[in-house]
């Protein structure tokens, strides 16, 4: 759990964002009144703080003493602060940003700069510029930010970085650049990944009006003009990162089953055929099973619908196990699951089949309205028949001989 140190003489204000970072975000609040509190937590936790929230004028450090003090340590550090008039005290500190505590809206900010702050470090940001001198201040403000950075001369190093680093989420890109310009570079990379996956920022001198019109048209998901100020950077920055968390959010959303969180039919499909695709080009082994829990309208009968839940539910965590990002799990619907694997003999899969089939045959979930046990009915297909569609419902006739010839069975359609 995350450790978040709060540095404010004022015990309202500490209780609150205490319940709010505990309840809303999970992390863990230490509280400190004072600078010299404040060097005792710091010393207790030896110094392993994700973030810390610091108010500028404290009893024993009036003019932002304790900023100092924690931004020696290379803790991200929020200023906490009642109004502007001592802006010029904090604006040349190593801080993140700074919060006027002036109501509720500036609680939900220092939340949101909270969790910003610890989920950047995930994250990855290419800067592209010919000067490196140029590009420091923006890669500077990014370090700030808990975000890794990678410099690239040109485009085409940008491009290579983009090849062999994963999680890259922002591209900050100049214009003049040799070899490929920041405008190619923004082709190239809306030929790899959407304005969802992946955003571009370009940056531009305040007249080049026009440019900046030509990398919105090819796909720049926004810009700054040079000589920004590090609070539109953040604001831009953290814009941009939000709308791409709200495009994967529904995209996981839309392509994982409510109850089981497992993959649902339409992905399996969608996903399911580039696979089968790209396996038939390459020559390499394909197999599809579907997964059937045994008399499971007995389970709803006897327990009810909740308990229902649990048993598939149940299904997912087995199955999960067994399978890497080779494969595909998903709920087809009621407790009918369907697995799709690539590059695994026949033999290989039949054993993990058979292994899962023997789990359940043991397994045994304990609920709130007893033990509950049962098995399941495994159907297969093997490499590639016509289609995708033809493996499932050759899978699917295989679950039937299984259900047919007496459950717990793993079977091969004929």
């Amino acid at each position: 759990m995350k450790n978040i140190l709060i540095v404010d003489d004022s015990k309202t204000i500490c209780k609150t964002l205490e319940k709010l970072i505990k309840d809303e975000l999970g992390y863990n609040p230490i509280i400190a009144h004072s600078k010299a509190e404040c060097e005792v937590v710091l010393r207790k936790y030896n110094n392993n703080f994700a973030v810390a929230l610091l108010d500028l004028g404290l009893p024993d450090a009036p003019n932002g003493e304790v900023v100092d003090f924690v931004a020696k340590l290379n803790i991200p550090s929020v200023v906490l602060t009642g109004s502007t008039d001592k802006e010029d005290t904090f604006r040349d500190k190593d801080i993140v940003d700074y919060v006027i505590k002036d109501g509720r809206f500036s609680f939900e900010y220092i939340l949101n700069l909270v969790k910003r702050i610890v989920v950047n470090h995930h994250l990855k940001v290419i800067i592209a510029n010919s000067s490196k001198e140029s590009a420091q201040h923006t890669i500077e403000l990014l370090k700030r930010y808990q975000l890794t950075c990678f410099y690239a001369q040109d485009g085409r190093e940008a491009l290579d970085i983009l090849s062999r680093e994963k999680d890259i989420k922002i591209i900050f890109t100049d214009y003049n650049m040799p070899n490929l310009d920041g405008l190619e570079l923004t082709k190239h990379v809306r030929r790899l990944y959407s304005k969802d996956e992946l955003s571009i920022i370009t940056i531009t001198g305040s007249q080049e009006h026009k440019k900046v019109a030509k990398f919105l048209k090819y796909g720049a998901n926004d810009f700054l003009y040079k000589g920004f100020s590090d609070e539109e950077f953040y604001a831009r920055l953290n814009s941009d990162l939000e709308m791409l968390e709200l495009f994967a959010d529904i995209k996981y959303k839309a392509n994982r089953d409510y109850l089981t969180n497992m993959y649902n039919r339409r992905y399996f499909f969608d996903e399911g055929q580039l696979l089968y695709k790209k396996s038939v080009k390459q020559n390499k082994d394909i197999c599809v099973a579907m997964i059937d829990i045994d008399k499971f309208k007995n389970i709803n009968d006897t327990y009810g619908h909740d308990i229902g839940d649990i048993a598939i539910k149940e299904i997912a965590l087995v199955v999960d196990k067994y399978f890497d990002e080779n494969s595909i799990i998903s709920r087809f619907g009621g407790e009918e699951f369907c697995i799709l694997v690539v590059d695994e003999t026949e033999e290989e899969f039949v054993n993990t089949l058979e292994a899962i089939r023997a789990e359940f045959e043991i397994n045994v979930i304990h609920t709130n309205k007893g033990d509950i046990q049962y098995t399941v009915s495994i159907g297969y297909s093997f490499n590639h028949g016509d289609s995708l569609d033809d493996m499932v419902n050759n899978s699917d006739a295989g679950l039937y001989i299984a259900k047919n010839s007496g459950r717990n069975q793993v079977r091969k359609s004929n």
